[in-house]
């Protein structure tokens, strides 16, 4: 390998982490696994095809572009595109057989007129606004209620489009007990069944109901509906510290030491010298910095150095720079070429590492640039 930073992925994990989660649901309940943003950085298309060897039947993805790669390098399962699609996207949707979220009356005209010109059928979940105020048919009140599930009544009896499911998003589910996060939570839900029975009442129609990410999925009742998309805790992180489940962390961002040099007492370290050495300290630098996703934030924080004798916690010291960063290895036997871990032995680290930084696991895996190479292991480590 050419480049001293890589991440490893290990796909064992994974498996791992589906399984798990999939024990938490009851049986009968579709596990989505939530894709997008290139499998939140660790790649989409090996996540997508170890999933689905293990059963999964449904992905998530954010863009129509997302799901014709998916398409194109054969996975069979169904694919929900998350975002919202435009002429050209709403075509090539139909064409690749994606489902498509639908959240205004304009993209149900737009994907009605676009199958009746494939003479197909379209496939989409409708997606409600039940408090996140994002995207969505209104459902926040009895009135919004009542005239988005006349709407949705009357989707159901058109030719060119297949209503499958309806959804929602949680906007506070990982807040702590007690908060107002949680009483927004039970808000949504309490808007979300009334959309539901509503529907039933209405149609007799069976559809498929998902409200649940991965915070909901841990903090609900388990039979709630159809359904939970799993994001951030398949790539083994939580959604917050508030909870915990046996998920082994998936990907792991590794460099090496390139240099190691004699920091005087008295000199600074890095753009504008916000370390200065209050003695002699000896500083390794390391070919990595916020070009690949490194986060500036991150400045002060700790890794792990794998030295001969075994690894030792240091600090990253200065600011970290493009394309490299300074850790002070004062007292320890750190040597050139040898492996930094910046987060990934344990969960917990990348939980410190975001929260060093200032924001989330979330952030911090989407964020590891594309010129960082992906390895895939199947449970060995690199």
């Amino acid at each position: 390998m050419l480049r001293n930073n890589y991440v490893t992925i290990d796909l064992a994990a994974i498996r791992n982490n589906y399984h798990v989660l999939r024990r938490h649901v009851p049986a009968g309940v579709r596990v989505m696994p939530v894709i997008k943003a290139d499998a939140y950085g660790h790649g989409m298309l090996p996540v997508a095809q170890t999933l689905e060897a293990e059963g999964a039947e449904y992905f998530a993805v954010a863009l129509v572009e997302e799901g014709i790669a998916l398409r194109q390098a054969g996975i069979k399962a169904g694919i929900l595109v998350l975002g919202a699609a435009m002429a050209d996207a709403a075509r090539e949707a139909i064409r690749y057989d994606l489902t498509q979220t639908v959240f205004s009356v304009e993209m149900l005209q737009l994907i009605d007129r676009e199958a009746a010109q494939q003479q197909k059928t379209a496939q989409v979940h409708i997606k409600l606004d039940t408090g996140m105020n994002r995207i969505g048919f209104p459902a926040k009140d009895l009135s919004s209620v009542r005239d988005t599930v006349k709407r949705l009544a009357a989707l159901t009896r058109q030719r060119t489009l297949r209503l499958e499911g309806v959804f929602s998003h949680l906007a506070a589910a990982d807040e702590p007990m007690g908060s107002r996060g949680e009483a927004l939570t039970h808000k949504q839900v309490e808007r979300f069944r009334g959309v539901c029975a509503g529907l039933e009442a209405e149609t007799g129609a069976s559809l498929f109901y998902h409200l649940c990410n991965s915070a909901g999925t841990l903090r609900l009742p388990a039979d709630l509906l159809d359904g939970y998309r799993l994001g951030i805790l398949l790539y083994g992180a939580h959604p917050s510290s508030d909870f915990a489940l046996p998920v082994r962390s998936v990907m792991r961002l590794v460099t090496r030491i390139v240099h190691i040099h004699t920091l005087p007492q008295g000199e600074s370290v890095s753009y504008g010298g916000t370390f200065t050495a209050d003695r002699s300290r000896r500083v390794a630098t390391l070919p990595i910095g916020y070009a690949d996703g490194l986060l500036r934030a991150f400045s002060g924080g700790r890794v792990t150095v794998r030295t001969k004798n075994g690894d030792v916690r240091v600090p990253v010291v200065g600011r970290i720079c493009m394309d490299q960063c300074m850790i002070d290895v004062t007292d320890t036997d750190a040597a050139m070429g040898d492996e930094v871990v910046l987060f990934g032995n344990a969960p917990q680290e990348l939980a410190d590492y975001a929260s060093r930084a200032s924001t989330i696991d979330y952030e911090c895996l989407c964020l590891i640039s594309a010129r960082v190479p992906r390895v895939y292991t199947d449970g060995e480590r690199t």
